[in-house]
């Protein structure tokens, strides 16, 4: 992997597709457990389910749906041969559904699977017990609110789930991961939004060369997917190729081939 530029089609900050924002209702509010709702809506202006909420609304209504987007989108390999896991504690923050988890546990002495999103936790433990997975742990909690020791983990990752906005990390986030990571110990943030705010903290950041492609599971699942996630040219291409792939190039976003690096030093 070479240092490089920032990717041409990097994310200033989490967007949601149209078809996103066209799916839930007030109504799916209700399913957030009040803790996490809190926090998702501190202030006194009304929520949005159309707005970057969406996001939150399909992680505790529709898991399945999720995992079902981001199984189809691989993490650049190079991204997860630098990460290093052999023998390591690890914590992955905003784990999801395990897209970086399961990787992780495979070369991870223990992993720490932080998810604040119940339904989301419970997909997650489900394939680690149908995998027999004995050196994952998944737990509750918030990217500002780890529950782990000081000085834990020797690394801390996150793919796609940690960045500048505070209902994902923010300041107070970043704080935590110095927290919970050991001097020594290094901090991963893959496929992030707006790398530039990791940069002003002292992160590096690296991109790795070569295009990368969506594989959904099915032709059916690319369809689903391509009608909320993505625009009317990448269901056009779907329904005219009849596979389920898709070429980055056609998703108007960057590929999962980039991140923000920080070794974590003594103090």
């Amino acid at each position: 992997m070479q240092a490089a530029v920032i990717d041409p089609q990097w994310r200033p900050g989490l967007t949601v597709p149209a078809g996103l924002a066209r799916r839930y209702g007030l109504e799916h509010f209700q399913a957030i457990e009040p803790a996490a709702r809190a926090r998702l809506l501190p202030g006194p202006e009304p929520a949005d389910p159309s707005g970057p909420l969406a996001w939150d609304l399909l992680y505790w209504n529709e898991p399945e749906l999720y995992d079902r987007l981001t199984e189809g989108e691989p993490l650049h390999p190079d991204l997860l041969a630098r990460l290093p896991l052999e023998g390591a504690s690890v914590v992955d923050v905003g784990a999801g559904t395990g897209r970086l988890t399961m990787l992780c546990a495979a070369r991870a002495a223990r992993v720490y699977a932080i998810e604040p999103a119940t339904p989301m936790r419970a997909l997650l433990q489900q394939k680690i017990n149908g995998r027999r997975l004995a050196n994952v742990e998944v737990a509750a909690g918030f990217s500002d609110a780890l529950p782990l020791p000081d000085a834990s983990v020797e690394l801390a990752v996150s793919a796609s789930a940690f960045g500048a906005d505070p209902r994902r990390g923010g300041e107070a986030g970043l704080a935590e991961l110095f927290r919970v990571v050991r001097p020594g110990g290094h901090i991963a943030i893959l496929w992030p939004d707006d790398p530039q705010w990791f940069i002003a903290h002292g992160f590096r950041y690296q991109v790795c060369e070569g295009a990368l492609e969506v594989r959904f599971r099915d032709l059916d699942t690319a369809l689903a997917c391509a009608e909320i996630f993505y625009s009317d040219v990448v269901v056009s291409h779907v329904q005219q190729s009849h596979r389920p792939i898709v070429p980055f190039e056609l998703l108007g976003i960057n590929p999962p081939r980039d991140a923000c690096w920080l070794d974590v030093t003594k103090p």
